[in-house]
């Protein structure tokens, strides 16, 4: 399983397309494109729960929260620590509709407080990707389960030109 992970990492970066980096001004965010073909929604709830990252940047606490609304939503949050400080603060929302899943976020400083939706796309056994390439940053999302049941989580893009990646790697609170 470990090889596989940053082979699938390394997939993903291939997998979800960034905008031209020539392009000078962003376009405007489209709907997603409905996946080809939709995951089990059992491999989605294997996010439910509270998630830490506290090995990526030593300055920096980060966390994510998955609670399920129904039998096709889930509602989380995601937010970044400085010792005592909140930095970041964001909403999150995966949904099932008529055969598609949708993973959004919302950052009240950005987009207008919009919801930004990222489409599902095939993963491997251990994953999840979701893509929006008309949006700033990030333009895909790749979750990736190891064996010992940690969560990495990358944030690939095009911003301003130049790529960019955000990393975390979550392990479950309170096991």
């Amino acid at each position: 399983m470990r090889p596989f992970r940053p082979l699938l990492l390394l997939l993903a970066g291939a997998a979800c397309g960034s905008p031209a980096p020539t392009d000078p001004a962003p376009a405007p965010r489209p709907a997603p494109a409905p996946a080809a073909a939709v995951e089990p929604w059992t491999k989605y709830t294997a996010l439910l729960g509270d998630w830490v990252d506290s090995t990526s940047d030593p300055r920096f606490r980060a966390y994510e929260h998955w609670r399920a609304i129904d039998d096709s939503t889930m509602n989380g949050n995601g937010y970044v620590l400085a010792g005592k400080d909140t930095v970041f603060v964001e909403d999150l929302k995966l949904a099932r509709t008529q055969g598609q899943v949708v993973y959004s976020a919302r950052i009240d400083t950005r987009n207008a407080s919009d919801w930004v939706p990222f489409a599902a796309l095939p993963g491997g056994p251990d994953s999840l990707m979701f893509e929006n390439p008309g949006h700033d940053f990030p333009q895909c999302i790749l979750y990736v389960r190891d064996a010992m049941g940690r969560l990495t989580v990358r944030a690939t893009g095009v911003e301003s030109g130049r790529e960019r990646a955000e990393t975390f790697v979550y392990t479950r609170r309170g096991l």
